[in-house]
């Protein structure tokens, strides 16, 4: 009696260390998948911001150049405010492309990964 009880409190045991392995091993992934968004939110964020420096001025003297050769007599201010809204808004669509694919790809490597069970 004595050895059937010990023969089945060790497989209870070894069913609850395989559930705590995988549920180890599933917060795992978890975590290196929240580091990678991170690394790429912020690796993101510096080139974009570098990006930006780099290119502000050329972008603004062409969009005030074409601006004076339509015609139009805005002012200078109001010509800055206008070509820093319309430059947010293409570096926000081509973020928010470039970023979709990129958690796409990291989602079906977590798929993988839970599937190999």
């Amino acid at each position: 009696m004595e050895k059937e009880r010990d023969l089945f409190t060790h497989v209870l045991d070894r069913e609850l260390h395989e559930g705590i392995y995988h549920k180890t091993k599933e917060s795992l992934f978890y975590i290196k998948f929240e580091l990678k968004k991170q690394v790429i939110l912020a690796v993101t964020a510096a080139l974009v911001f570098l990006i930006a420096i780099s290119w502000k001025d050329p972008i603004q003297n062409t969009f005030i150049l074409l601006v004076e050769k339509i015609g139009w007599g805005i002012n200078d201010l109001f010509l800055e405010y206008l070509s820093a809204i319309l430059i947010t808004i293409i570096a926000v669509l081509i973020l928010f492309l470039i970023n979709s694919k990129i958690i796409k790809s990291i989602s079906l490597e977590g798929k993988k990964v839970l599937k190999k069970k």
